[in-house]
């Protein structure tokens, strides 16, 4: 049995709303608008340039494109930590766009959590954000990336009721375009996942 620390089911749970609305609105623009370059929540609603939350504010920057060159879709997202702005970008197939939306809310739950974590990262001086965290396996290993991507998951795998082993195997399967690594150092990053969500 896993054990929790009591601040990290708090700050999950105070952070589940903030990314379901985020997510909400990436859905909104994707089921109405399916292509372009958006700006939340502005795009929205136009008195409001930022989204305003308890301890942060931040906005999204949306890029959204159809391509038949993708199977299904592929989801990618960055944090410019000055403005926090979080960039993302949607990929997807035309073809499946209905059928694809439930996974891809998925996903979306897990890279916007993600990117938040980064935001309460620098907000709580944790870890060492200004240093460069280099690439590839050097990326994937540094401590802040490890956290933000174990709270990106768990997120993830309370949203689809999946494990959050598989969710995790399953992602570094599926995005090794993304993430360039051998299969030996996908092995060594899944496995400090793993050990990282267990022990808090």
């Amino acid at each position: 049995m896993i054990t929790i620390k009591k601040r990290d089911l708090l700050e999950q749970k105070q952070y589940d709303q903030p990314v379901r609305t985020i997510v909400r609105d990436i859905i909104q623009l994707y089921k109405l608008e399916g292509e372009g370059e958006y700006y939340l929540p502005e795009e929205l609603d136009d008195d409001i340039m930022e989204y305003e939350f308890p301890k942060f504010s931040l906005s999204v920057e949306l890029i959204l494109e159809p391509s038949d060159m993708v199977d299904d879709f592929i989801v990618d997202a960055e944090l410019f930590r000055e403005d926090n702005v979080i960039s993302v970008s949607v990929k997807y197939n035309p073809e499946k766009k209905s059928s694809i939306t439930y996974d891809l809310i998925g996903e979306l739950n897990e890279i916007i959590a993600h990117e938040m974590r980064h935001i309460i990262q620098k907000s709580r001086t944790e870890f060492d954000l200004e240093r460069p965290t280099g690439e590839g396996i050097d990326y994937y290993t540094s401590p802040e990336e490890i956290d933000a991507q174990v709270f990106g998951f768990r997120r993830m795998a309370r949203i689809t009721k999946r494990p959050f082993s598989e969710l995790v195997r399953n992602w570094f399967r599926t995005h090794k375009d993304l993430h360039t690594l051998s299969d030996e150092e996908q092995e060594i990053v899944i496995n400090k996942l793993l050990d990282y969500n267990s022990k808090i």
